[in-house]
Order: C-alpha cells, then structure tokens, then sequence
C-alpha cells in the first residue's frame, strides 16, 4: 500500500491551522491529542504517523508558497515509526466571502518510503486533485461551507474512496456532484528510451493487434504493419512510405512503452557469444529450452500466428515478431524438438550446445558451416533473437583499427589534407652520372 493516509486541512479563523478529515483515523497527531490530558486519547505509536503540528506550517503556508507543489519529509515520532513522505499543494483564495477575506486550504497525500515508490506519479495526483477542489470552491463553495463534523460527511467519504481505489486499482472514478467527478489514474514513470538509428531493427514485446486503436497516430498505424523483427527502421518507412524522422518517433514511443525492443540487423558477419547468466538461465532451465524449441523449429513454421515469448531478466512477456500457430503450445515434448539433417532428435542439450559454440571472433556464418547438420531445421534468426531477448546472449561488435601512418585515401581517392601536410614532399632524383664523351 503506497499511500498510508490522506488528510484535508484548512486555516480556521478561530483555531489556526487544524485538520479536518484524515483517512484513516488517528494516522495524523493533533496539537489538542497532544495536550490532551488522557493519554488514551492520543493514537497509538502504531497507527500514528507523523505529528501535524511539526508540519504545519508548510501545509498551510504564507501565500508566497501556495499554488506549488510541496514535498516534505517528516520527522518520525518514535524511532520505530517508519519514514514517510507528505506531498501537498495548498490553494489560497482571496473573496470577501471569506473572513480574512482569504480562503487557505490542502489536500495533502502521506506515502511510505520514498526509496521504495514513484513519487512522480503521485505528484500529478495531488495537483489535479488541488485544481478540483478550487474550482469546485469557487464555483459552490464546496469546502468553505462544509458544517460536517471532522472525519464524516462526503469530503471525508471522498478522501476515503481516493485512498483505497488508488492502492487497490491505481485510479478512481468518484461522483461529486451532478456535473463534477474526481477522474485520476496513476501512471508509473518510466526511464526515457535509447536512441533510435535507422538501422535499428524493432521487435514486438506484446500482441500489437489487441491493442490498436483507430484514433491512434496515422504513422503509427502505417508502420505496425511492417515491424516484424526483420525490417530495419529505415526499410519500415520506406515500405510504409512514412518520413524516416516520424517513423523514428512512433518506435521511440513504442519503446518507451514497452511496446517493442531494438536489435541489430541479423547478417552472418554478426559475431554472438553467451553472456555470463547463460549457465544459469537456459543451461538449467527446461522450460526454456522447450520454449526455445518451439520458437526455432522451423517444421512448425506454416500458418504462422503471432507469438509472445518471456524475457528472461523481466519476466515480461516478449513477442517474436514472427508468428506461430497456437497449436505449437499444444504438442508433445517429443513433437517440439528440430531435427538435424540426418533425421536425428536435437533435445535441449544440443540446443545449449548450440548457444554454447557461439564465442567471440566466430561469425555466425562460421558457426553455421561448423553445425550445418545440427542447423538444417532451426531458424537461425529466431535462435540468435531468442538468446538476445533473453538476455544470456550479446551482440560482440568488431572496429577497425589503424596500426601504422599509411596514407588516407577520401571516398574520392584524393589523398586527404591530412597526409599531404604529414607527409614530405618527395625530394628531386640525383642528377645522372656524366657520359663518356662529357668527360
């Protein structure tokens, strides 16, 4: 349960700064519960959060600080008290309706550990729910004449609806009135995407069908069709004839998402080698050599579907980007299994054999004339993909190096300024020994 409590305070005219609702009860100490004489009035250390009074100023602050979003980390009242954060953002409003003629109040959210939580994605809550709240004050004055007393009445059934269908479902749909209702959804932020090249090749993560709407972007639906693990982002707008920069966007979203990873364009001057949890992944893992087994065999390619296969390190669930019929999951174990071009069973342990042989200096087109056999029926696309997606396989990238000063040649063939200037310029041939006749 992300958020511990919700409470609604208001400058009071008479009483200063006080609170008026708290969900759940007792979650917030009280300047009178810690005056008050009995010491059964005041709340338990395990239920009790955090003293208001220690707060309070911040909460409901000089007009200076209202209309801004506030974080605060209060002190904890004992030091079993686990470590909260308040976000809050206090609304003033200045009317001759009101005594003082202004009008301050705060909806504030208490969360648990920050280290522990999106606290970005609860701050959008907290502003939207100050934004309704002031109009509907201004429009009714819907919280400056509430009479109801402290934790009941429908403020206090609204802070009570926010906090549990928040924590249970991650949004809430609440009815104010006939013509307000309290919409907020939480969104979970996420880490900003890698750059997307042209030569990038996008793969779906999900079953992009079921998910597809028609108010969606126009390039967007143009480029879906043409994103299937094989074609680079340059080829997909061209096919699409989509402009190459929107069509970086759409997948950038896509990725950002979730929607769809990038891999490098498979050729067989690629080199791949086994990433140090290859001996702890599909090494040991049955199922995943059955899941592989699947993915690969190419006797199982006809009246293709799509596809969705479980990334190793995320346990999400991973699209192939080639598709499979749904009768793949419904054979036998001996049924899955590819053969060699002998007619021989290759089980899971080829197939760890497989990805075992491939290190760093073998290209995949070594490694293919080296298990040409054990290779007939696999697709050795889907297998590299497969090991990628995974996670316990890596793309081995190969730079040329410059070892000695020869001279650099331009794609003109001109020599470059570089070499003319580095280099000397010739000295002139010696002068050829005199003739016979000249002496």
């Amino acid at each position: 349960m992300s958020i511990k409590a919700i409470f609604y305070s208001k400058f009071d005219p008479h009483e200063g700064p006080k609170i008026v609702h708290q969900v759940p009860e007792g979650s917030i100490v009280t300047s009178s519960e810690l005056s008050a004489s009995n010491a059964s009035t005041i709340p338990s250390p395990s239920t009790a959060l955090l003293s208001f009074s220690t707060i309070s100023r911040f909460l409901i602050p000089r007009q200076s600080l209202c209309g801004n979003l506030l974080s605060l980390n209060p002190p904890t009242l004992n030091p079993n008290t686990p470590q909260t954060l308040v976000l809050s953002y206090p609304i003033c409003l200045t009317s001759s309706h009101y005594p003082r003629n202004e009008f301050i109040f705060n909806f504030a959210l208490v969360l648990g550990d920050p280290a522990t939580i999106d606290v970005p994605s609860y701050k959008s809550v907290v502003k939207k729910l100050a934004h309704l709240m002031r109009s509907l004050e201004e429009q009714s004055h819907f919280l400056s004449d509430d009479t109801s007393l402290p934790n009941t009445g429908r403020i206090y059934s609204l802070c009570e609806m926010l906090m549990e269908d928040l924590n249970n479902y991650c949004e809430c749909m609440i009815p104010i009135d006939e013509l307000n209702t309290l919409n907020i959804k939480l969104f979970p932020t996420l880490p900003n995407p890698a750059s997307v090249k042209p030569w990038h090749v996008p793969l779906f993560t999900v079953v992009i069908e079921s998910m597809v709407d028609e108010n969606w972007d126009l390039t967007m639906l143009r480029i879906i069709p043409f994103i299937n693990g094989v074609n680079c982002v340059k080829r997909i707008a061209v096919l699409a004839d989509a402009d190459l920069k929107l069509t970086k966007k759409c997948i950038k979203h896509l990725a950002y998402y979730g929607c769809v990873i990038l891999l490098d364009i498979f050729t067989f001057n690629n080199i791949y080698a086994a990433t140090a949890e290859f001996s702890q992944m599909i090494a040991k893992d049955l199922d995943m050599q059955k899941e592989c087994a699947r993915y690969v065999n190419t006797a199982l390619a006809p009246g293709l579907q799509e596809e969705a296969i479980e990334d190793g390190a995320t346990n999400d669930r991973r699209s192939s980007g080639m598709t499979t019929t749904t009768a793949r999951h419904n054979l036998q174990d001996d049924e899955i299994w590819p053969l060699t071009g002998k007619g021989d069973l290759i089980d899971g342990v080829g197939i760890v054999q497989l990805f075992a042989c491939l290190r760093q200096g073998l290209t995949v087109r070594e490694w293919y004339a080296q298990n040409a056999n054990m290779l007939a029926n696999i697709d050795m696309r889907r297998f590299i993909t497969f090991g990628v997606i995974k996670g316990f396989l890596y793309r081995v990238h190969r730079y040329a190096i410059r070892t000695s000063k020869g001279p650099i040649v331009d794609f003109d063939g001109k020599l470059s300024d570089e070499t003319n200037q580095a280099s000397p310029s010739p000295s002139p041939p010696p002068p050829p020994p005199p003739s016979p006749d000249e002496k």
